[in-house]
């Protein structure tokens, strides 16, 4: 299982760096994102002259749970919810009128909520997960 998510994991985030790469034939890679991410372009990384295919804290969060699959780490409830904290009070700040946050900002709040994500998601509470069944 950890081998599928990982794999997946790094498709998605190849497919956000790739968009740029392609120039206007990505289109219908920007379209379904856009269903995850509302790819403000002030609130973005640019590869040349186009975008990433979503928002830094998207890409923090896509990167730090490709971490996650790749290292297996166990859940941890406490590390979870801080990371939700964090990336609660970053957002809270931005909607609070706050915009003017730095891009590092907001990536560095989305990478550990990815990362503290996808434990969660695999129920890896005992030890790390197994890619052999069994």
């Amino acid at each position: 299982m950890r081998l599928i998510i990982s794999t997946l994991l790094l498709l998605w985030v190849a497919t956000i760096i790739a968009a740029p790469l392609m120039g206007t034939t990505a289109l219908p890679i920007y379209a379904a994102f856009s269903w995850v991410c509302h790819q403000r372009p002030q609130r973005t990384w640019y590869v040349g002259v186009f975008p990433l295919a979503v928002c830094v804290r998207c890409f923090g969060i896509y990167v730090g749970a490709l971490t996650a699959a790749v290292m297996g780490p166990r859940f941890s409830r406490r590390f979870w919810i801080g990371s939700m904290v964090l990336l609660a009070s970053e957002w809270l700040l931005e909607a609070g009128g706050w915009s003017a946050l730095p891009s590092l900002v907001r990536f560095a709040a989305g990478l550990p909520a990815g990362f503290f994500s996808i434990p969660a998601l695999w129920g890896n509470t005992e030890g790390l997960p197994s890619v052999i069944p069994g």
